[in-house]
């Protein structure tokens, strides 16, 4: 990084490429940020008994940050509470700070009326053209919109069927949701209406994740326990336009050259019905936020990466380090496209530990690891089986993001991520922002030790001292 910045002031680095460099070099950077702690067991009163600080007593099972100003920050529990968190009571993000909800819906005994869940929060999300508005579903088999100012329900949906995750476009002028839920279809809910609207029938078994396109407003992807990866546009009534294929890595863009060249003019290419996606149950399906790439996660172990436009494989392969053991809706998170440039990042819960990954390249980029966390391949370390990981959201820059600098005509800066434990605590990971000794460690010879480099430093540190320490006189 010392050498981007003589290149920078001696004009050798354009300030687009300066803002390039040091965009990459923060999104590899994250680090934990125990200073942030989430405090949520109100009424102990006793301060004489240690305890350890948790945001749900039972577990966190999922969170989500509003994407407007990164202010709110959403969780769901094991137990059925929602909780509420201002991430900007601390003022300012360096200062350490335990913060505590600022509401909360609490459980509600199974078989009473009332308000909030009464089973385990299964997800949660905010509204994507209102902060204002959030979504909750629970092992009650119910889906729930809330106002976030004043915590009150909205509307209520019965399912009859457990719901693992819905999710809303991002683009669309549709008030449709889609849930995943224990029964082989797509279930469409209407916010506007009020009613389950629609279907998409399917037979693959429980459907475990859908996402919609941040492109096309009526395009959805769905992830299904029979490892298919369903492509549907809601206005048709076949519903399904394609199965992407582990096989395929051409698309159907070339099978559609291919027919044309052998004189099959104005026949669209069909998808074949026996493809795979996974070997095994899909439980996370994401879109890259420019629409132009799907990203699939399966109980097989493989993540893999399909050209939106084509539904080609990519082949970006990630090896043997990927761990996704359970049955339930993964979170898939990338770095904003705009931060990412020339390689996009890709964080992914693996069990323990947050994976980042190259997007594209599969390769390794780091690793982000709690304290106490295992080793790399995921074996348990005593009790540490209830810190896995359930999920995790990225907060956007406009909450507190790290400015960087002018990038492509825009002010550019970095976010930070957070993440949810079984543990029942919520933890933080921010970039680490350079100091000059980072610069001076990062351009020394790689191969020296710590001890070597401390020997280094006396030795010039002492030098110094003893020309400036000494008074010098003229004969």
């Amino acid at each position: 990084m010392q050498t981007h910045f003589l290149a920078r002031e001696t004009g050798d680095l354009s300030p687009d490429s300066y803002s390039r460099e040091a965009t990459s070099y923060l999104l590899r950077s994250f680090a934990a940020a125990p200073h942030h702690r989430f405090d949520g067991q109100v009424g102990f009163d006793d301060q004489s008994r240690p305890r350890d600080i948790r945001a749900h007593g039972a577990g966190v099972s999922t969170i989500a940050v509003e994407r407007f100003d990164g202010r709110v920050l959403l969780s769901g529990g094991s137990e059925g509470a929602l909780k509420l968190w201002d991430l900007e009571e601390s003022g300012n993000p360096h200062d350490a700070h335990v913060y505590r909800p600022v509401a909360t819906v609490a459980r509600i005994p199974a078989g009473e009326k009332g308000r909030g869940h009464s089973h385990g929060i299964t997800h949660v999300a905010f509204y994507p053209f209102d902060p204002d508005a959030f979504l909750s579903s629970s092992y009650d088999k119910s889906l729930k919109l809330w106002s976030t100012e004043t915590v009150q329900l909205s509307a209520h949906f019965d399912l009859n069927a457990t719901v693992y995750s819905h999710s809303t476009s991002p683009i669309a002028d549709h008030l449709l949701v889609a849930c995943a839920t224990q029964h082989s279809s797509v279930r469409l809910v209407d916010l506007k209406s009020g009613a389950a609207v629609h279907a998409l029938v399917a037979h693959g078994g429980p459907v475990l994740a859908t996402a919609w396109s941040p492109r096309h407003e009526h395009v959805l992807v769905s992830g299904h326990a029979d490892g298919k990866v369903r492509v549907w546009d809601v206005r048709r009534s076949g519903g399904v336009l394609a199965l992407l294929d582990q096989e395929d890595s051409m698309g159907m863009v070339q099978r559609l050259k291919e027919s044309k060249a052998a004189g099959e003019r104005g026949r669209l290419p069909r998808y074949n019905d026996n493809a795979q996606a996974h070997d095994e149950a899909v439980n996370g399906v994401a879109w890259t936020d420019d629409g132009r790439y799907i990203i699939s996660s399966g109980l097989d172990r493989k993540i893999r990466v399909w050209d939106a436009a084509t539904g080609a494989n990519t082949l970006a392969s990630y090896g043997a380090v990927v761990q996704n053991q359970q049955a339930k809706t993964a979170t898939i998170v990338t770095s904003p496209t705009v931060l990412s440039l020339n390689r996009q990042i890709m964080f992914w819960p693996n069990e323990q530990e947050i994976l980042m990954l190259d997007l594209h390249e599969g390769h390794l980029l780091g690793r982000l690891r709690s304290p106490g966390a295992t080793n790399p391949l995921g074996h348990k370390q005593g009790l540490t089986g209830r810190n896995r990981i359930t999920g995790i959201a990225w907060r956007s820059a406009g909450g507190g993001g790290r400015q960087i600098g002018p990038v492509m005509g825009g002010a550019n800066s970095i976010g930070a991520l957070y993440s949810a434990h079984m543990d029942g605590s919520i933890r933080a990971w921010m970039p680490q922002l350079p100091g000059v000794e980072d610069f001076a460690e990062e351009d020394e010879d790689i191969g020296e030790d710590a001890e070597a480099r401390k020997r280094k430093r006396k030795a010039v540190d002492d030098a110094y001292k003893s020309l400036m320490g000494k008074k010098v006189t003229f004969t």
